[in-house]
């Protein structure tokens, strides 16, 4: 799906019903449709695009702030152990 502000969809797959699996999401028969390519199973699914990609940003805004968080916790981690096997 190419018709988000800043190129193909990221989030562009839904869990299958049948099968479980993560089926990609294609513009077939004129509208956004949930293709399984496992178990040969097609539904029609709703995909806002401008949704899509806000919270696409959103998730990244997120990823971003917990890597830079992640050394600063390891290191807390490190010296909460170091602080609790002092006798």
């Amino acid at each position: 799906m190419t018709d988000h502000p800043d190129g193909a969809c990221a989030r562009a797959h839904v869990r299958c019903s049948g099968c479980g699996l993560p089926a990609p999401v294609v513009t077939l028969y004129g509208g956004p449709m949930a293709d399984c390519r496992h178990c040969h199973y097609a539904w029609g699914v709703h995909h806002d695009p401008v949704i899509c990609w806000r919270r696409t940003a959103t998730d990244e805004g997120l990823i971003a702030r917990i890597r830079e968080a992640a050394p600063l916790l390891v290191a807390a981690r490190a010296l909460l152990d170091e602080v609790t096997r002092r006798p």
